[in-house]
Parts: C-alpha cells; structure tokens; sequence
C-alpha cells in the first residue's frame, strides 16, 4: 500500500469527500513525485513532503500555476481551517494558497511578502485574506499582494512592506508607486512615538503622515528649520570636512582632485532593515614618489547617512571603500602597488562604520525620516506640531 492509499484511507476512502478515484496512481511531471486524481480532489507525496490531499478551488488554484512543478511545488498539508472567517488554506513548499467564504477563486502568496504577512499575524492580522496573487507591478520592478485590507509591496532594493488604511487611500489617489513624489513605501505603517496614535508610512522619496482623528492623510514637506534639510552640495561639504582631514593625515598621500559626488545608490535592505540611498564619492590622489613619476590612486568611498533619535543628530558613516593605485615604473625600482594601498587601509579603515556628524535637529521636534533624495539633497521630515 502506497503513502497516497494510506492518506486516501485516512479521509474515509470512496466514502470521503475525495470521492472515488478516477486515475491510477501516475508519476508526477517532474518524475520525483506522485498523484493520484480522485472525484473531487488529488493527493500527491513527494519524498519531501509526504501525502496530502488538495481539492476545491485551492486545487484550481494550484493547477493553474503549473502544479508541483510551479513556483509552490508539493502540498506540505491537507487542506485546513483558517481560525478566522471560516476560510481554508493549503501550506506548499514554495508559500499558501487560501480561501474565505464569498470569494469565487482562491489566492497564493509567497515570499517575501509572505513573510510580511506572517509578522502581521498572517488572515489573523491587520490585512486579512488576500484578494490576489503576487503581482507584478506595472512599472515591471516590483511585486505586490492585495488584501482585504490593504497592501503588501516589494521592491528588490527594499524588501516588502505593508501599507492600508488611509495612507494607502492616499497613495492610491496618488499614483501609486508610479508616483516620483513617493515611490514604493521603505517601512510599514508605523506610530509617529511610543504609545502615540499619529501614524506614517516612510516612501522612498518621501512621508505620507495620518493624524489620529483625521478623515485623511497628507504627505510632509521637508524640514527646513536650522538648516536640517541640506542640498546635495552642502551635503558633500560636510563629507569633505571629514574625508579631507583624514586623507591628509598621511603626509605621503595628496589629493590632487575631490573628493566629488561620483553617484547615487540605490536603498539597500540587510534581511531586517533598509538602508539609505548612499553617496559614492570619488577622490584622485598621488602618492610622492622622489625622481620617479608620482603613484596615482582613484579612491571610492561610500557613505550612508542615518539619524540618531537619541542625540537628534544626522551622522555620515564610511560603510566601505576600494582604491585601484598605478605605478608607473617596475616595481623593482621602488615602492609597489599593494605598499600604497596598506597605507590607505591604515588611513581608511579606522573610519569605517564610524559616526560623523554633519547636522543637528532642533529640541521640540519629533523626526520621522531622514532621506538621501536621488538627486543627492538630504531632506529631513517632522511629525506636525499641530
């Protein structure tokens, strides 16, 4: 008796709810599994996964997708009650399939928005049960899931992030993603301060902000107050008063062009939070060398900038660097190419992962973001004070 029998057994046989069978037991498409199809329903075992039974629209669902040799491959359950509305789902290798009672077609999420979902306490949660399957965006870049009560986006240089209520009412009315003012939302919806009630959903170009009480939501404009928002120029002047110094603490190395604004990154996510768009920027640099032709060195460096809630400053932080040096003459006749780039390990990584401040933020006003534009501006958001 095969593990597909056994399970068939265990749902009552030609007396369950699959019903009686209406093939023989068949080798799988993708020549690993097996299946057998059955009135009103399937199982299928795999070494991995076991024997499970899949049925209704779940089933239709995952037919459609291209069955075990889709994205979900095998059944890791039978289908299950959800604990809330009376829906059902069906957990697979590669994410879930779920139905609620009144929908006329079932839905998968996977993923990383899947994962999003589950911190938010899954059908259980804020969102409910999803109303589509992962989408792709119409910008092509990214992916999204609709809910019964708001969103979930992903973007690869962001991760996934939830998004509903009146925020995503906003954003919605505002183009979406499509929206140069905004982008894709960088968190989810979170509390303005511990225990508040004000809300806001931080974007990659910009803060959508809700105020307990309020019929709507609105986006922020840029702190202007004591100079916290700064232009892309005054950015760099501030990086410089801390590169420069540290470069020309090494008597042997000149800077004999920048340091100048070379690009802008992307936003950048670790697995648990995303990081700013950074600054490459680029520094020429000789090395003296007596008689012989100087050495020469092109210097990138890349730099974050992130604010301490704390000490309400903005710092600069070197996350990391790379220098390719040229000699011009044999190495034999003197100094090589890996000497000079020791000396910039000596002078350079001290640096790295080290705070530099570069603004203040006022006593009385509560930061909700600090952001590189892609422009290069650093623009600061508050929560209102009214």
């Amino acid at each position: 008796m095969s593990a597909i029998d056994v399970k068939y057994n265990e749902l009552g046989g030609p007396g369950g709810f699959l019903g009686t069978p209406t093939t023989k037991e068949l080798v799988c498409p993708d020549g690993i599994g097996h299946y057998r199809h059955y009135q009103h329903g399937s199982i299928y075992w795999s070494p991995l996964t076991g024997a499970h039974e899949v049925h209704g629209l779940i089933r239709d669902k995952w037919a459609k997708l291209g069955w075990e040799k889709s994205f979900l491959g095998y059944p890791k359950t039978d289908e299950s009650n959800s604990p809330v509305q009376n829906g059902k789902y069906s957990q697979f290798q590669g994410g879930t399939i779920l139905w609620f009672p009144g929908s006329k077609e079932a839905f998968e999420v996977h993923g990383a928005i899947r994962n999003k979902w589950g911190q938010l306490n899954w059908e259980s949660g804020i969102l409910g049960f999803p109303l589509t399957d992962e989408t792709k965006t119409p910008d092509g870049i990214g992916r999204f899931n609709h809910f019964q009560h708001g969103s979930i986006y992903w973007k690869p240089s962001i991760s996934a992030h939830e998004i509903y209520g009146l925020i995503r009412q906003y954003w919605a009315e505002h183009g979406w993603k499509k929206n140069p003012e905004l982008g894709y939302p960088i968190s989810g919806e979170l509390s303005t301060s511990d225990g508040g009630k004000n809300r806001y959903n931080d974007f990659e170009n910009g803060v959508l902000f809700w105020k307990f009480g309020s019929n709507k939501a609105n986006e922020l404009s840029k702190l202007t107050i004591n100079n916290a928002s700064k232009t892309v120029d005054e950015v760099m002047e501030e990086i410089k008063k801390f590169i420069i110094p540290k470069i020309k603490s090494n008597d042997k190395i000149y800077i004999s062009k920048g340091p100048y604004l070379e690009s802008i990154t992307d936003y950048s996510f670790d697995g648990t939070s995303v990081h700013n768009r950074q600054y490459v920027v680029h520094v020429d640099l000789g090395a003296d060398v007596p008689v012989l032709p100087d050495v020469s060195s092109n210097l990138k460096l890349w730099i974050e900038i992130s604010y301490d809630k704390k000490s309400k400053v903005v710092n600069a932080i070197l996350n990391k660097w790379w220098v390719h040096t040229n000699v011009p003459w044999p190495t034999s006749m003197g100094l090589s190419a890996s000497e000079v780039n020791d000396q910039f390990k000596a002078t350079l990584n001290p640096l790295v992962g080290k705070k530099n401040k570069i603004a203040s933020v006022p006593d009385g006003i509560n930061i909700l973001s600090v952001k590189v534009m892609p422009n290069g501006d650093l623009n600061v958001y508050m929560e209102p004070l009214l």
